[in-house]
């Protein structure tokens, strides 16, 4: 079956990103900082999906003291959704059971769909110049639309929600203060799916505080297409590039970066959770353009592991190239 599945946030969300502590002056009492990110992880979406398909099935037992497989569902459980985690740096397809392929998580109000792209439109680009760049503004804060080209800013789609306080029995360095994110104006995220399981509409948690979302799900054969107007290679999701040396692979670039880890060991129903995080990756940006892009990033762009689980889509018209 596939699926546009739509996530409406039902209470403030904090998807994962740096968590960075300090201490303030010579005082002994330091403060935690930490920041959503905009967009949820790949690899959590395929999480949330793993949970809810075995709770649809009936092979996840939850109760007050945790979830888990019973030992009778255990292989069940392997058929529906794999018995592995996604590992980024597997160069073998993984197997995630019925779960066949998983788009870029984009944004929606209503039907127009809105994706996060550098703002190259604007400008020219010639002999290594962006002819009517102004470097006071913001070239990444951009979502645009594919029905229209209508763009927006940042502000005008995410609401912040921010928190203070003070953990209990924290003692020194317990303050804490925390910015969540809220969707304005009926915007909602999204994305497609092929899976061989009939998902059924509901309610799901997602992000650090396992935040409520309403999941939608509905028929469809669509999937994300946009086609940059320059030609240019345009990133739809956040790309795990391995190639050296970025700038000799194409004649110029816009790019952001972030951190990528998971957590790897399984959570325990009657024993204490000491998790452990996988070797921190850096990936380039959804939004990200490169010009005229070299046939070898092309290459190592196509990661058919990350391109499963919705890493590394891209748009490139390379018959214009």
């Amino acid at each position: 079956m596939k699926y546009l599945i739509t996530l409406k946030p039902l209470e403030p969300f904090l998807f994962g990103g740096e968590n960075t502590f300090g201490v303030l002056g010579n005082k002994e009492q330091g403060t935690y900082l930490v920041k959503s990110r905009l967009f949820p992880q790949q690899s959590a979406l395929l999480g949330m999906l793993k949970k809810e398909i075995m709770t649809q099935s009936g092979v996840l037992t939850r109760k007050i003291r945790g979830e888990w497989v019973d030992k009778t569902a255990k292989q069940k459980a392997v058929d529906l959704v794999g018995s592995e985690k996604f590992d980024i740096l597997q160069t073998q397809i993984q197997n995630f059971g019925v779960i066949k392929n998983l788009g870029a998580v984009f944004l929606m109000q209503q039907n127009d769909a809105y994706i996060k792209k550098v703002a190259s439109d604007d400008f020219s680009y010639e002999d290594g110049i962006l002819k009517g760049y102004n470097p006071k503004e913001d070239i990444y804060d951009n979502f645009v639309s594919l029905k229209n080209d209508k763009k927006l800013k940042t502000d005008a789609i995410f609401q912040e929600v921010e928190q203070t306080g003070n953990k209990k029995n924290g003692g020194d360095n317990s303050l804490f203060k925390k910015t969540a994110y809220l969707l304005k104006d009926d915007f909602v995220f999204a994305f497609y799916l092929d899976v061989d399981f009939e998902l059924q509409s509901g309610i799901v948690t997602l992000g650090a505080d396992r935040s409520k979302f309403l999941m939608q799900v509905q028929e469809s054969e669509s999937s994300l297409q946009y086609k940059d107007k320059n030609t240019h290679l345009t990133l739809l999701s956040d790309a795990y590039i391995t190639v050296e040396n970025i700038a000799q692979h194409c004649d110029f670039a816009i790019t952001s970066e972030i951190s990528f880890q998971t957590l790897q060991n399984k959570k325990h129903a009657t024993q204490q959770n000491k998790f452990q995080k996988s070797k921190k990756v850096n990936l380039y940006e959804k939004g990200s353009v490169f010009m005229n892009p070299s046939e070898e990033l092309l290459q190592n762009l196509n990661n058919a592991n990350c391109q499963k689980i919705g890493l590394n889509i891209y748009t490139y018209n390379q018959g214009e190239k």
